[in-house]
């Protein structure tokens, strides 16, 4: 005889159409939270994406500034210092030992304005100029004809070492400048930095020591640099010189106080100040895909500098505003 199994009426589960709408509302859910995540996450990596441009910038910004406040710096050799010059009695290889050692730098100025690579200007700043060498147009190193990148500025200021007796007096010539580095996949701008010495120091084996009427910027000194590199994926380095009033220093045609431009050359030390607008792009694709070229990504400039890019990298900008301490104002009217 077998025995009959009873079943509960009152078993409970879920039905077929229960489970579905669970998946249902569990996959909106989900999608929901992977949309917030992606949000998150994207919004997170563009944060530390820019941090990450401004973390690495900071050094070339406070080169930068430092420079530029030194622009025009003249050294005043003190009692102390002159009598040192006139006891010593190394004359290293001069015929004559001991110095009469001025107060005010003994060392010629040259205003470049026959020859522009001979400037001893304080500040001065090409504009939309690549590369070091001010003979050289534009356009030779620009990786499309259109581009505005970059400004270069030359900075010059004094310096002293007493333990140089044969030229004792130093000034040097810092030059700030972009160049192009094109490569296969990447072709971009960087900032270079040329540190030159002016040479002018006294004739050895000649009675009384004295000192050349001329010198010449030199690059071979210890303290020199040629062409280090300071900063790479750079899109743009902008210098903007005001004056003690604000106003741009400027011609009619944009340019700024140089040696070579003799309608303006006349105001290269009324420069009181410097805009600078640094743009740095990333090394990496940020931007999931490319921009049509009717939603171009802008960067806009100072001036009248503005770019445009479809490409997926992602781009930020430094702005300082740096005041010079040598120059500008009523002292050299």
């Amino acid at each position: 005889m077998h025995n009959k199994q009873k079943y509960s009426k009152n078993i409970k589960g879920l039905t077929l159409v229960e489970i579905l709408i669970g998946i249902v509302i569990t996959t909106i859910i989900m999608a929901a939270m992977f949309t917030t995540y992606s949000i998150v996450n994207q919004t997170y990596n563009q944060v530390s994406e820019k941090a990450k441009i401004s973390r690495s910038s900071r050094d070339l910004v406070s080169m930068l500034m430092r420079d530029i406040r030194m622009a025009g710096f003249r050294y005043y050799a003190g009692t102390q210092t002159i009598a040192k010059f006139a006891a010593d009695t190394d004359a290293e290889g001069c015929a004559e030992p001991g110095m009469a050692l001025p107060k005010i730098s003994y060392l010629a100025f040259d205003n470049g304005f026959l020859d522009e690579d001979d400037s001893h200007n304080p500040l001065v700043i090409r504009k939309n100029k690549l590369g070091f060498d001010n003979s050289t147009t534009n356009t030779d190193h620009k990786i499309f004809g259109d581009d505005l990148c970059c400004d270069q500025i030359q900075i010059v200021y004094e310096d002293f070492n007493q333990n140089h007796l044969l030229q004792p007096y130093k000034r040097y010539r810092i030059t700030y400048f972009a160049d192009s580095i094109v490569e296969p996949n990447d072709s971009r701008y960087a900032v270079y930095k040329t540190i030159e010495s002016w040479s002018q120091a006294r004739e050895e084996g000649k009675t009384p020591c004295v000192f050349p009427a001329k010198g010449s910027w030199e690059k071979n000194c210890p303290e020199c640099v040629d062409r280090e590199l300071i900063r790479d994926h750079v899109e743009d380095m902008e210098f903007i010189p005001f004056d003690n009033k604000g106003l741009i220093i400027q011609d009619t045609s944009g340019n700024y106080p140089a040696p070579e431009l003799t309608g303006i050359r006349d105001r290269l030390f009324d420069i009181n100040g410097v805009d600078v607008r640094l743009t740095f792009r990333s090394k990496e694709n940020f931007f999931k895909k490319e921009a049509p070229d009717s939603k171009k990504r802008f960067i806009t400039g100072l001036d009248d500098r503005t770019k445009g890019f479809t490409d997926r990298y992602l781009r930020d900008s430094v702005i300082v505003t740096v005041n010079t301490r040598n120059i500008g104002g009523d002292l050299f009217k």
